[in-house]
């Protein structure tokens, strides 16, 4: 209900066409969804650069078009739906798999105990798994794992129908499973 106030209120500055009504629509949008933005942004592509990028992208894209916002779905959702885009077509654009943020584990090795060696571990093979997933493999599961989002949601943002996304992210987290799995083998 709250979700729907915010849209209508938004939806309403928009509508009188006055620049200082457009500016605090803006504010207002950016200020509610930036946060949650960012947070899929960088965890989509794990490269703080890459994502900062995408960011202005997608808010550039959001503002730029946000008076053609029809409310046919929600309207995080409508954003959600460009950041997503922005991500796929980063990543399209790019040899993206080969060039992410340095691993910092090495500054670490010096000042950690064996136990946070270990979960630092885990955490590099948890990256290393979800970085040899398809983009919009990865997409599902960023979405459904890290951000819990029901599949409905995820549909209407992909485009995609949920029998799809279920079997996305089945089997994303059926090749996770198995690279974690070959790495505790290695041990």
């Amino acid at each position: 209900m709250i979700e729907q106030e915010f849209e209508k209120r938004i939806l309403s500055l928009l509508k009188s066409r006055r620049p200082k009504d457009f500016e605090r629509a803006c504010e207002m949008v950016y200020n509610e969804f930036s946060t949650r933005i960012y947070v899929f942004v960088s965890t989509f592509l794990k490269n703080k650069t890459d994502a900062q990028d995408v960011v202005q992208i997608t808010w550039s894209k959001v503002f730029g078009h946000i008076d053609r916002f029809k409310n046919q779905s929600s309207l995080y959702t409508w954003i959600y739906r460009i950041a997503y885009n922005e991500c796929i077509n980063w990543i399209k654009s790019r040899d993206y798999g080969r060039f992410t943020e340095a691993d910092l584990t090495d500054a670490y090795h010096a000042t950690t105990t064996t136990d946070s060696l270990d979960f630092e571990k885990a955490g590099r093979w948890f990256d290393e798994a979800m970085d040899m997933l398809p983009p919009r493999q990865r997409a599902v599961f960023v979405m459904r794992y890290f951000d819990e989002m029901p599949y409905e949601k995820i549909s209407r943002i992909t485009g995609t129908s949920e029998g799809s996304l279920k079997a996305s992210f089945h089997h994303a987290a059926a090749k996770i499973q198995k690279y974690l799995i070959e790495k505790l083998n290695e041990i």
